[in-house]
């Protein structure tokens, strides 16, 4: 267990690319999950403005041929550690899937141990990339815009893509995001009733209080609200009519996205709904909320997903 969590902590640091709320795409994948033995597609689709964005599908599959000592503990694996790479198979019918969201630094590499821990448990996951990050088409990057307002078109070509997958269960359907993917995600589920559970973590109120809040924390900054953001979306103006099951997520000592944040949303929903606030957690780094609780924050993100998923 030890070691496992040496692993986590190594992952928790690659997470803090970047600063806080800037975009920081990064275009190279130091990893792939084939380094690790896993079996995924490399897929591209479209969204509605004509781009082309690249994602990874990992279909629901064991831990047989998955070098598991590695996942996880390094971003870049040596030619030597490589296992051989596995031909792609999916004989387990339809499997409900979760869609794990991009945040707004690094690219989706950095999530093949999120996704690890839940295509072992019987789902599907799949990952994307933003325009402008990863190999997904070029898009010019505000990099002190809190987010593009193109990525909801991005979310909503990639949760359209997932649905018309052969190995998809398209009535289950899970979204998990952490901080800018947190609120995007919640737009999702406030946009479309198709969504059957929704994570997230360190999620916003509005822009207002979160630029007014990452003023205080970087006063040298100019953080900018994201133009032409429809804010009939954003969480506290919507959770009131958001009926897919919520499970919220923060840290108690989380300074960028406060646990009053979450508890403001909360407070608005009016579906199934959780709020966890981790004892000692930060917003990222070796004191997140996955890294802190680790394994915890896996085995209850998917005891709410079976719940609502299986």
């Amino acid at each position: 267990m030890q070691l496992i969590k040496f692993y986590v902590f190594l992952l928790g640091i690659t997470f803090s690319v970047g600063s806080i709320y800037s975009m920081k795409p990064i275009r190279n994948y130091s990893c792939v999950p084939s380094d690790f033995g896993i079996l995924y597609r490399q897929v591209s689709f479209e969204t509605n403005d004509g781009l082309h964005l690249k994602g990874w599908f990992y279909p629901a599959q064991d831990t047989v041929g998955i070098a598991n000592n590695l996942v996880g503990r390094m971003m870049v694996v040596s030619d030597s550690l490589k296992p051989k790479i596995r031909e792609y198979s999916c004989s387990a019918g339809k499997s409900p899937t979760i869609v794990i969201c991009d945040s707004d630094a690094g690219n989706m590499g950095f999530f093949i141990f999120y996704a690890y821990h839940y295509f072992t448990k019987g789902y599907n996951v799949f990952t994307f990339d933003w325009r402008g990050f990863g190999e997904s088409d070029t898009w010019n990057i505000v990099e002190d815009n809190l987010c593009c307002m193109e990525f909801l078109a991005d979310y909503t070509a990639a949760i359209d893509f997932v649905k018309s997958q052969p190995e998809v269960d398209s009535g289950k359907i899970g979204l998990i995001g952490s901080s800018t993917g947190a609120y995007l995600s919640f737009a999702m589920i406030a946009s479309r009733d198709d969504i059957s559970a929704y994570i997230g973590k360190g999620i916003i109120t509005s822009f207002e209080d979160i630029i007014a809040n990452l003023h205080k924390i970087t006063p040298d900054r100019k953080t900018m609200a994201t133009p032409n953001y429809p804010k009939e979306l954003l969480p506290l103006q919507s959770a009131s009519r958001v009926k897919t099951p919520v499970f919220l997520i923060v840290g108690e000592e989380d300074k960028v996205t406060p646990v009053w944040m979450s508890e403001k949303v909360y407070e608005k929903l009016n579906g199934p709904k959780e709020l966890w606030i981790v004892p000692g957690a930060e917003y990222k780094g070796e004191k997140s909320p996955e890294i802190i609780t680790y394994p915890e924050f896996f085995v209850r993100t998917l005891v709410f997903y079976d719940k609502y998923l299986k």
